[in-house]
């Protein structure tokens, strides 16, 4: 177990900046600073931003969440957004491994639902061109002549 800190500097012997037994004078709402804890010159450390490992750094981690709501939207709505989603996706990707995301896996899902979308749509478009030359082709060898 460890000992308290000593109170700050300038405060007396009574660490909660208090004068006397004149609850009136100073308090929690009476508007007036109090010497010591509130004040940066304390000499107290704050706590710190993080808890566990090394801090990583997320100013990238947009680039993951495009990622997979585009990889989304595309695989439901429309399916040239893929496009969006690989790009993004292998940004977050690159981010990650830079340590500037801490997110890599919603960009490599992003990024596969991406590929499956445009799958998706050059699979329909060669279907529909398949069925349009059948098509074609089945309407040419019927002939209408007498």
């Amino acid at each position: 177990m460890s000992t308290p800190p000593p109170p700050p500097s300038g405060s007396g012997d009574d660490p909660y900046g208090s004068s006397g037994s004149d609850d009136s004078q100073s308090g929690y709402g009476s508007g007036e600073s109090q010497s010591g804890y509130g004040s940066g010159d304390s000499g107290y450390q704050g706590a710190p931003d993080y808890y566990g490992g090394s801090p990583s750094s997320d100013q990238d981690n947009n680039l993951g969440v495009i990622a997979l709501v585009t990889g989304i939207i595309s695989l439901i709505v429309c399916q040239p957004v893929g496009i969006a989603a690989i790009i993004y996706g292998r940004k977050s990707q690159a981010a990650a491994s830079a340590g500037t995301a801490n997110n890599g896996t919603l960009g490599t899902v992003g990024f596969w639902l991406g590929v499956v979308a445009l799958v998706l749509m050059v699979l329909a478009i060669v279907g529909v061109v398949l069925l349009f030359g059948l098509g074609v082709l089945g309407a040419s060898s019927y002939s209408t002549s007498p």
